[in-house]
């Protein structure tokens, strides 16, 4: 891999599997497995299915894979240590951490057994995200590969709900929906705990679903597996007043060049529309790897190479390691004159680093955020390896071109702009209520 990794680990609930995946014998093809998944079907409903009615009821809160927030670089330096030393981890504290100052050079390390004790006991109060983890679980994640279905599901009144769905994993092929309630699996009455219990066997499941939307009942079937899945996808939209304008879903910066090739996919088809004003949905997306952030940012302009995009900055003892990025020429870049970001507090890291870096070459009209404040990490880390275990401790912070990176309480969102994030409709549906109002906005430069 190329790229200098700054990245998002996401620990999922029925996306990832743990433990390696075999491949056996590189040179020999594996055997072709044919699933026989029955495609999503519908029958208009004859009795009337009551919506979640957002004016009588708190907003549904929707759960999301990403659970510990990672930023690293690509090749992590390496120590002699075959298993966990708590001495190296600690010196680690007080020589390339961020916060290297304000830890006790006194604390008595040596009765930790786990490197995540030691780190929690050890880290800065800021810190909401040092942790270690095994070079097994890393390898596993930065793979873009998963098992299951691709789909998370969460109890509601009459089964359970689809509230985001994996694009190109098996359940978006078969046309599982985001809003879809799940009533049946198998036979029985759908809840979460059973929708992931019976995800986790590779045995055909059977759904009996209502769409909502459409006031339809559907069935269909999918068996869980290993898959491949993307994470960048590009439509071309108009608003109210008929306007073109670009919508950009992208669900995470945590991959490898097929990232790359997903957004030439996309920014190739906008070059081609001469598309002014994008809509960029990070609502889900908690990082990855900086390069990656900033080969986009380079899609977003065509007038300000050389220009600085973000530094990232060490403490005062590694100044050394810092690193600036700058706009580089790309050759499907845009020339934008406004962009919208869809943000909740799922949304982090390499992220927020794009609406950060974007800030001071747009005006605040033409930079806007809708939904919910960011999630707040304006920081990185170098990573280290001990063999058996990977320890992430906070090293930098991300500036944009003008020295700013506090938003440790989160990228606010445009004055007006605050939106609840709707379950019951697919992201990139015109419909959904966050994007309706970016389109919206675009036709009347408010979120009223």
């Amino acid at each position: 891999m190329d790229y200098k990794l700054y990245i998002i680990i996401p620990i999922i609930f029925l996306f990832t599997a743990c433990g390696e995946v075999e491949t056996g014998d590189e040179e020999k093809s594996p055997p072709t497995i044919h699933y026989n998944d029955k495609k999503i079907s519908c029958q208009q409903s004859k009795s009337s299915h009551k919506l979640f009615n957002y004016t009588d009821k708190e907003p549904f809160q929707i759960e999301h894979k990403d659970k510990i927030k990672l930023l690293v670089k690509n090749t992590l330096p390496s120590s002699k240590n075959s298993s966990f030393n708590n001495e190296e981890l600690y010196k680690l504290f007080t020589t390339e951490y961020y916060w290297a100052s304000q830890i006790d050079k006194d604390f008595d390390y040596t009765t930790y057994t786990t490197p995540q004790n030691l780190i929690d006991a050890v880290k800065y109060k800021k810190d909401r995200w040092s942790f270690a983890v095994t070079a097994e679980v890393y390898n596993d994640l930065i793979s873009q590969k998963s098992v299951g279905i691709g789909v998370i599901c969460q109890d509601f009144e009459t089964g359970c709900l689809i509230t985001y769905v994996r694009l190109d994993s098996p359940a978006d092929k078969i046309d599982l929906r985001r809003g879809d309630i799940v009533e049946k699996i198998n036979g029985h009455i759908a809840t979460q705990e059973l929708f992931y219990t019976e995800s986790q066997k590779e045995k055909e499941l059977t759904l009996e679903i209502t769409r909502v939307n459409s006031n339809e009942n559907c069935s269909g079937s999918v068996t869980p597996r290993e898959y491949t899945y993307k994470v960048a996808k590009g439509e071309l939209l108009k608003t109210p007043n008929n306007e073109k304008v670009a919508y950009l879903r992208m669900d995470s910066f945590l991959g490898d060049k097929s990232i790359t090739q997903q957004l030439n996919t996309s920014f190739d088809n906008f070059k081609k529309n001469n598309i002014e004003k994008l809509i960029i949905d990070l609502r889900y997306n908690g990082g990855g790897s900086v390069d990656l952030a900033s080969e986009l940012i380079n899609k977003l302009s065509t007038t300000n190479q050389n220009q600085e995009q973000f530094t990232l900055a060490w403490n005062s003892d590694y100044q050394s390691n810092n690193e600036t990025y700058k706009f580089k020429t790309a050759h499907n870049a845009l020339n934008l004159k406004q962009i919208i970001f869809l943000t909740t507090q799922n949304t982090a890291s390499a992220s927020e680093l794009i609406i950060s870096a974007m800030k001071p070459y747009l005006s605040e009209s033409n930079l806007v955020v809708i939904g919910d404040k960011t999630h707040g990490k304006p920081v990185g880390m170098g990573g280290r390896i001990d063999k058996e275990y990977y320890y992430f401790l906070i090293n930098f912070v991300v500036k944009n071109s003008l020295g700013y990176y506090d938003y440790f309480q989160g990228i606010p969102v445009t004055q007006g702009c605050n939106v609840i994030d709707d379950p019951f409709h697919e992201m990139g549906d015109p419909n959904e209520i966050m994007l309706k109002t970016a389109l919206n906005y675009i036709d009347s430069g408010s979120c009223q």
